[in-house]
């Protein structure tokens, strides 16, 4: 998944959000980290909101634990109130940093489409669906990164496969098709900011996988 990265579009595409590399097969769309810093920074807020109070409650009922069968009893009717509150602050801090931290390179062609997520430089995941398999290219618009002050929508494009359709966990570990279950939904683009980006990038899309039968693809909210 190398290559001399570009931008050759018209309007260019933000290089923080994404960078499409034309190949002579199809295309490299790269979504480099920090790509919705606004969001990692409210998700580290929230966290962080959640920790604080959670950790000192947690220290300052512990001494407890030393004044016998009372204070433990104090302890354990507390525990369920305090823990949560810690649970949810590393949660949502581990959160914060995934999304600065992850990557995502998407190579489209007619013969397949590859993606390979990253976080930190390394491979976590990578997932692969023949062209011939893809049934839908769903827009699915990202609530997550909205803002009050902001009515611009985030959207990602999911590719569905026609081989994946209607299986279920249970029936993967049976069948032992764990690789078609977890290929059946494939995420080709995301965080794209507003209607007219999106429009732009699907049609990168459709163009180079020859997935004109595509463009009528459903919309997810």
């Amino acid at each position: 998944m190398a290559g001399n990265r570009s931008n050759p579009l018209e309007p260019p595409l933000p290089a923080h959000t994404v960078r499409l590399t034309r190949l002579p097969e199809g295309i490299e769309l790269y979504f480099p980290p920090l790509r919705t810093p606004g969001a990692a920074l409210a998700l580290a807020l929230f966290g962080a909101a959640c920790f604080i109070p959670g950790f000192f409650a947690a220290v300052a009922v512990a001494p407890l634990a030393e004044t016998g069968a009372s204070g433990v009893m104090a302890i354990w009717l507390m525990g369920p109130f305090i823990v949560p509150f810690i649970a949810f602050g590393v949660l949502f801090s581990a959160l914060s940093v995934y999304l600065v931290a992850n990557s995502l390179t998407v190579v489209i062609t007619s013969l397949e489409i590859r993606s390979l997520r990253r976080v930190f430089g390394f491979a976590l995941s990578e997932r692969r669906i023949l062209g011939a398999d893809v049934a839908a290219l769903d827009v699915v618009a990202v609530l997550r990164y909205r803002w009050l002050r902001n009515d611009t929508p985030f959207y990602n494009l999911v590719v569905r496969s026609r081989n994946g359709a209607g299986l279920t966990m249970s029936q993967a570990y049976r069948t032992r098709r764990l690789a078609q279950f977890r290929n059946r939904r494939v995420t080709v683009a995301e965080s794209l900011r507003g209607e007219a980006m999106m429009e732009q990038v699907k049609r990168e899309i459709v163009n180079a996988g020859c997935f004109e039968r595509l463009l009528q693809g459903g919309r997810d909210e």
